[in-house]
Parts: C-alpha cells; structure tokens; sequence
C-alpha cells in the first residue's frame, strides 16, 4: 500500500515534505523522527503532539499508556476516578480533526493529573455539538501495592 509520508514539525506542526532537514515554517532541524504517515480519513494515536510542547520524558509516556474500552480494570493498575475530555474543533474540521483533539486533550488530561491510562471508555458526539466528541472513562494509575 502506498503511503504518503511527512515531516511534521515539533515546534510549529508545520507539515513539511519527507525528505526536508529544516522546518519550511520556522527552520527547526527535522529528522526521520519527526515523520508520520498521513492516511487521509484515519487516524490512531501515533500521531503528533507537538502543540502540547511535551518534554522528551512526556512524550515517552504517551507511548506507555493504558487506553482501553474493557469494562474491568486491567491487572496491574487501580482506579483514580471517573475523567472526560471533549474535542474542541469548528465543525468543518471534520471526525479526523475532532479525533486527533480530543486524544490530545486526553494525554494532556493524562499527563497533567499523573495518570497511567483509561479505561471502560466510552467515545460519543456532543449532543448540543454533534461534530464533536466527548470520552468518559475512569482514569488509571499503575498499582504499586502488588
């Protein structure tokens, strides 16, 4: 399957073609790294998070979270009570664009409150704002007592 492939900036977000060394935008050096497949109408978590200005550290933990609509908590981890995060896009932005902020708003949930992941989640258009999405779910945190 053909790909298309882009660097994508993690200073500006600018999206720069797969074989440029410097930000067209803002002149950050970019380096394979900094480059995502884009497949147009999808998206999964990979994707980038450079307007959270994430240490190296957070960006670390993106990658080792929980995210999970299991009705149980998995083996290894607690409850640390109910959360939500919602989209905040203009309508014309589309399901891509409202899914890639509400993720962002979850690991920035996640990040900033310490938790581990979520899971019994549940993902549903806003009713007053169907072109956005809200995620319940209840947030996790490794337990260290077992």
């Amino acid at each position: 399957m053909k790909q298309t492939y882009y660097r994508i900036c993690s200073k500006c977000g600018n999206q720069n073609a797969a074989d440029a060394n410097f930000c067209l935008k803002c002149g950050t050096t970019l380096s394979t790294a900094d480059e995502y497949a884009l497949i147009p109408h999808a998206a999964d978590q990979t994707f980038p998070l450079f307007d959270l200005e994430l240490t190296p550290d957070e960006v670390a933990q993106t990658k080792n979270f929980k995210i999970t609509a299991d009705q149980t908590i998995p083996a290894g981890y607690r409850s640390a009570g109910l959360m939500f995060a919602e989209s905040d896009v203009t309508p014309q932005a589309g399901a891509k664009a409202a899914w890639e902020d509400l993720m962002k708003h979850v690991y920035a949930l996640l990040l900033a409150k310490g938790y581990d992941g979520v899971t019994r989640v549940t993902i549903q258009p806003e009713p007053m704002q169907p072109s956005q999405l809200c995620l319940y779910g209840e947030a996790l945190i490794v337990d260290t007592q077992h």
